[in-house]
């Protein structure tokens, strides 16, 4: 698990930059601040990655280029940097982050994806700018997938692409935590509880007031109800977001680590390193109403996506699990983007910015941005 990394914080009386929330999109921002020579401390409410940054997953996939848009373009433009900035933090800290561009695999169940696919490959030499490729691969080539995936959960072939990648997420955020304690400050178990953008402060959960030159909130999910009373005129007075809790498996498998990810109807089969095949994931709009109200709390009864997982990929069924992992997403609501992420200045708040929304691609976009 993630080991808590701090150090005391040294310079002026006040931060230039102050990020809430110590997940991927906060710790981002920490390290592009420091990059620019920014005095910086960021304050979490309970632990690094206590959030949706926490858990094993990692997918870093693009949506499809025949539905093009600002969100899949800002994606794109995020995926297609980050094993550069991957490569250079794992210089400045030692640490392999697991990153490995391994490809996906989506299994085709109707005979009309295909045309879809070949339509698809034509958009992708387009929008991904010849850099990567989406191919039709005939069931009978499966067997070169060293039968990962089924042949007979792919009747009709399979969509791939080269472009989608995978990371570790704790070693990620571990890498990004020893860089941001080394050169600022990270507190834990310090929850913000009110933002005071006037006066460019927070409050916290024991009263103390925190000031500093910028104020960057990168909370996840618990963001929402600290913007609600900055953003909400953006938003005709409706929420901004709400979270959306999320369940995933860790099985234990001998691989070599050459695999693609499989992904059909929302469930993800991932091939991390040492022998580690991440699976999952469900999404519950209704979780603070059901029997498992808290973000942790793992329902059990919500496990179809290991079946699923083991019927793409039948050389999972002896794999024991190692781990199960439940929390909630952010996804975003807002007039001004939809759904996609909010990256940048809070309108009328000189000073505040947000970092909010990246519902299932968090991880892959979280180096956007320069700190704010």
């Amino acid at each position: 698990m993630i080991q808590p990394v701090e150090k005391s914080f040294l310079g002026k009386s006040q931060p230039d930059l102050l990020v809430v929330g110590a997940g991927i999109f906060g710790l981002w921002a920490a390290r592009h601040g420091l990059k620019t020579g920014k005095k910086v401390l960021v304050l979490e409410k309970r632990r690094l990655g206590a959030g949706a940054s926490g858990g094993f997953m990692g997918a870093l996939m693009p949506h499809m280029p025949d539905r093009w848009d600002k969100k899949a373009e800002l994606q794109f433009d995020a995926l297609s940097e980050l094993e550069g900035l991957v490569g250079e933090l794992e210089e400045d800290t030692g640490t392999d982050c697991g990153f490995r561009r391994c490809g996906r695999l989506v299994p085709l169940v109707h005979e009309k994806t295909r045309d879809l696919v070949r339509y698809r490959k034509e958009c992708a030499e387009q929008h991904w700018c010849g850099k990567f490729n989406v191919e039709l691969m005939e069931n009978s080539e499966l067997g070169r997938c060293s039968n990962w995936l089924a042949p007979d959960c792919a009747p009709f072939g399979a969509q791939w692409d080269d472009f989608s990648a995978r990371i570790d997420p704790r070693a990620y955020l571990q890498a990004l935590a020893s860089f941001v304690a080394a050169h600022g400050e990270i507190r834990q178990d310090t929850g913000v509880v009110r933002l005071e953008p006037e006066t460019r402060s927070v409050v916290l959960e024991n009263g103390d007031r925190v000031s500093a030159g910028e104020i960057c909130v990168a909370a996840g999910w618990e963001a929402y109800d600290l913007l609600q009373p900055f953003m909400e005129k953006l938003n005709d007075g409706k929420p901004i977001g709400r979270g959306v809790k999320g369940q995933a498996m860790l099985l234990e498998f001998a691989h070599d680590d050459k695999e693609p990810i499989l992904f059909h109807d929302g469930g993800y089969v991932i091939p991390q390193s040492n022998n580690r095949v991440a699976t999952g994931s469900t999404s519950v709009n209704g979780w603070q109403k059901s029997d498992f109200p808290e973000a942790h709390e793992f329902d059990p009864r919500d496990v179809g996506f290991l079946e699923d997982a083991r019927r793409m990929a039948p050389v999972l069924k002896e794999a024991s699990i190692i781990e199960r992992w439940a929390n909630v997403r952010p996804r975003n609501s807002l007039k001004v983007t939809g759904n996609a992420p909010f990256f940048g200045a809070v309108p009328g708040y000189d000073g505040l910015t947000a970092r909010i929304g990246g519902f299932k691609i968090g991880m892959g976009i979280g180096a956007v941005g320069d700190g704010g």
